[in-house]
């Protein structure tokens, strides 16, 4: 079968899912268009090079034949503002259509049930994403009889990674960490953790690998901490470096948009000794007390790396068990093999028009609004009619105060970035400025 994706991009998680699972599908043909043009080129790299074709595809006209021609067109989504214009342009164009999200679409960016009824079949990237407090239970029943579970791991394979050997310390604690640093997905108190921490065993040290964020580096030195923290940058070697380590650490915002964490599953395929979060997609991939511990505030995440750090048989038992564990769930042919089950599904049904249009709209704001909670949305609708010649901007500006940082940075689905893809919706320029200049009231 022709399989066609579609996708923003092909960066971070996303980039290696779809890039793993295209290139270790050999069943099926496929085919990746990209809607705007990458930043990192890792994934697509690798695709080329094994024969698969991915395109820049920034016309209208040249996604339509695109989809047209395909068997099956996959919608990689995760609310970026170029899929929702890519979405109304294909609405009229006969197609077998399936949603696969790499967000879990409990916090912003929710996933309404309306969005995912609209396809022909949905595959989610965790367990948690069923659970989703926004549907109903008619929807609820709806939606899984045409879903399935389809990891966001690509051609992950946890039993070749290389083991942990030793867990004895003959240095300084290395406590690692991989993953974004951007505070739309990074526990907001992540520095304060890392503080007290510190402040209860002098002898660790923090390495975190990613691309840095301005704020967190202002956070840390902030917090008189930079002696215990060393930023590592964007890496490439992470299979090589995470044995080195002796704690890992997994610390997300309590409203994030995370999925499958394959730096996590990396982390404990290894066999490192994990604390991490309390949250809905943690508790899918972690058992407490089992093959990780979990943390809910700072003082018990301090707590609980001086228990780690004390204890060598606790840490050889934990990351042991984590490596177990991963090398029996998340075996990239099972996945694989679920993957093709939907396609397969989706391929006994006739092409059929999908009309998005209805459901998202058909202007800027809407495409953002939809992937808001129905209260945020109502909020924020509310606040894009105010324009900084209103006399009541700065009352404006003090409301968006009580809106999760998701909502106030550069990428991730932010109001900036929607505004910045199009410059010419002017409700959407007004949420961007008083966002802005909310962040900079309360910073």
């Amino acid at each position: 079968m022709r399989i066609l994706h579609i996708a923003a991009h092909m960066g971070a998680g996303a980039g290696k899912a779809i890039s793993g699972m295209a290139i270790s599908d050999r069943e099926n043909k496929h085919r990746i268009i990209l809607l705007d043009r990458p930043e990192k080129s890792d994934h697509i790299i690798r695709c080329r090079q094994r024969g698969i074709e991915v395109l820049i595809c920034t016309e209208k006209e040249q996604i339509k034949r695109e989809v047209s021609e395909a068997d099956v067109v996959v919608v990689n989504w995760w609310h970026h503002p170029l899929t929702y214009k890519a979405l109304a342009e294909i609405s009229e164009i006969p197609a077998r259509i399936v949603l696969w999200s790499h967000v879990n679409g409990l916090n912003y960016p929710v996933l309404k049930p309306e969005f995912a009824a609209g396809f022909d079949a949905c595959m989610f990237t965790s367990e948690a994403s069923f659970h989703n407090p926004d549907w109903k239970d008619a929807d609820r029943a709806g939606i899984q009889e045409h879903s399935a579970l389809v990891y966001g791991m690509g051609d992950f394979q946890p039993q070749g990674f290389p083991a942990k050997q030793r867990y004895d310390i003959t240095h300084k604690i290395r406590i690692g960490y991989v993953g974004s640093l951007d505070y739309a997905k990074l526990h907001p108190d992540f520095a304060s953790w890392l503080k007290a921490a510190a402040e209860c065993d002098k002898n660790i040290r923090f390495e975190i690998a990613g691309d840095l964020s301005q704020a967190l580096s202002d956070d840390v030195e902030k917090m008189g901490i930079s002696e215990y923290v060393q930023f590592l940058g964007f890496r490439m070697d992470i299979q090589e470096l995470l044995p080195s380590w002796d704690i890992f650490i997994y610390l997300l915002n309590p409203f994030n948009f995370a999925t499958t964490e394959n730096a996590l599953l990396e982390a404990m395929a290894s066999g490192l000794p994990v604390v991490a979060s309390d949250g809905a997609v943690e508790r899918t991939i972690i058992e407490d007390g089992e093959n990780g511990l979990f943390a809910s505030e700072k003082n018990t995440f301090a707590q609980k790396i001086k228990e780690l750090s004390e204890n060598m048989e606790l840490r050889k038992a934990l990351g042991r068990k984590a490596r177990e564990d991963m090398i029996e769930k998340y075996d990239s042919e099972r996945n694989r093999f679920r993957f093709n089950t939907v396609i397969n599904k989706v391929m006994n049904n006739p092409k059929k028009t999908h009309n998005f249009k209805t459901v998202l709209g058909e202007d800027a704001l809407r495409w953002f609004l939809s992937g808001c909670s129905r209260e945020d949305a109502e909020r924020l609708e509310e606040l894009s009619e105010y324009s900084k010649e209103n006399s009541d901007w700065k009352e404006a500006v003090l409301s968006a105060g009580g809106f999760e940082g998701i909502y106030k940075g550069r990428s991730k689905g932010s109001v900036e970035q929607f505004s910045r893809y199009y410059p010419g919706d002017k409700r959407l320029k007004n949420l961007a400025r008083i966002m802005k200049e909310s962040q900079e009231a309360f910073i």
